[in-house]
């Protein structure tokens, strides 16, 4: 019985981590430079900023990595979110459409 029961419990634990619906996401999407991009080129960065963050957010949702692992995923989103966010402000000032800048 406790053979049994350890052979679906490992059964488990390998499909659910295969049951994850969502890869580790791939390389990070090239930004525009907020200074010189176009209206089109900044949308089209922002349009794949945001598939990779929402790809990330889901397989960060799998529970699939060690804590190692999530913890350097996490700091590079962090990071990557930040340049994504300074490239808008720069292309924010540079359109004029931050007040008092």
């Amino acid at each position: 019985m406790k053979m049994l029961l350890m052979t679906v419990l490992i059964c488990l634990a390998f499909n659910a981590s295969a049951g994850c619906p969502v890869n580790r996401p791939g390389e990070l999407p090239v930004l525009p430079d907020g200074a010189v991009a176009s209206d089109e080129a900044m949308y089209r960065g922002q349009l794949a900023a945001e598939k990779y963050l929402l790809r990330a957010e889901a397989y960060i949702g799998c529970s699939v990595m060690s804590p190692e692992q999530h913890l350097i995923l996490i700091a590079t989103l962090e990071d990557f979110s930040q340049v994504y966010n300074d490239e808008v402000i720069e292309f924010q000032i540079r359109s004029n459409l931050i007040a008092g800048q």
